[in-house]
């Protein structure tokens, strides 16, 4: 599941941004390029990362302050205790989930995201990218490939744009906001949610009519009957090219 916006309520990049850049205007127009695909979430994390105070502590605490779903951590046990498991796939600015997650007792959370010393853009990493693409830090679209290459079936959770790359390949899909209307015009489907509370109960009826299979075993016939028809990638170098930093731009800097 993805964090900003679904796991924390507001997204905390651009609540950061708001408070410590402030220029709306230059940042509402950064946000329509990201959108429009004139920009990858690369670039713009490091930008972020430059234009925002290079003052560590300050970032952090700032961070902390922000609401999550109180939620989250029983719906954690609750999936967990039917055997499923649960990563968080970020790609924010990465520093402040590992902590937010620690804060509801959910150190054991496996997190995919992007490594951010707070030393400004230069000093981003992005350990779960794609290896030839470069338009997202974290690449959610093969975290979901990975899991399903392990055999299991893969239910994502998001709200935003770059989340779209994930459910375009998931074998169940809840969605809000921006990602809700991205499923919408694709003709994807999806469950509509805004709070943990309201998934969990999803969840629990989808075990209950057999849109999630209950055990190991059930898998095969599962995907025989619900699993999703493949589909084409939307994105990847598969679509744009190797190398490439946006999906409408040329390839540009290794990071």
């Amino acid at each position: 599941m993805d964090y900003d916006g679904t796991i924390s309520l507001v997204d905390i990049g651009d609540e950061l941004m708001v408070r410590h850049y402030g220029n709306v205007e230059q940042l509402a127009a950064i946000d329509a390029a990201y959108d429009a695909g004139q920009l990858g979430s690369r670039e713009l994390i490091v930008w972020d990362m430059e234009v925002l105070p290079h003052a560590p502590e300050l970032l952090r605490a700032d961070a902390t302050t922000m609401p999550q779903d109180d939620e989250f951590a029983s719906f954690v046990a609750d999936v967990r205790a039917r055997g499923a498991q649960v990563e968080v796939v970020s790609d924010g600015l990465g520093f402040y989930v590992r902590p937010n997650l620690d804060a509801l007792g959910l150190a054991d959370v496996p997190v995919a995201t992007n490594e951010n010393p707070l030393t400004g853009g230069s000093g981003m990493r992005f350990p779960y990218g794609h290896p030839s693409c470069f338009v997202c830090g974290t690449c959610k679209r093969e975290r979901v490939r990975l899991h399903q290459a392990a055999g299991r079936v893969v239910v994502f959770i998001g709200d935003g744009t770059s989340d779209r790359f994930a459910a375009a390949h998931a074998d169940l899909v809840f969605a809000k906001e921006s990602l809700a209307r991205i499923c919408e015009g694709h003709g994807w489907p999806y469950i509509g949610w805004e709070r943990f509370a309201e998934v969990r109960e999803a969840v629990d009826a989808a075990f209950a009519d057999g849109r999630l299979p209950l055990a190991a075993e059930d898998l095969p016939a599962w995907r025989a009957q619900h699993a999703p028809a493949p589909r084409a990638f939307i994105c990847g170098p598969e679509v744009w090219g190797p190398r490439r930093t946006s999906p409408a731009g040329g390839p540009g800097p290794e990071y």
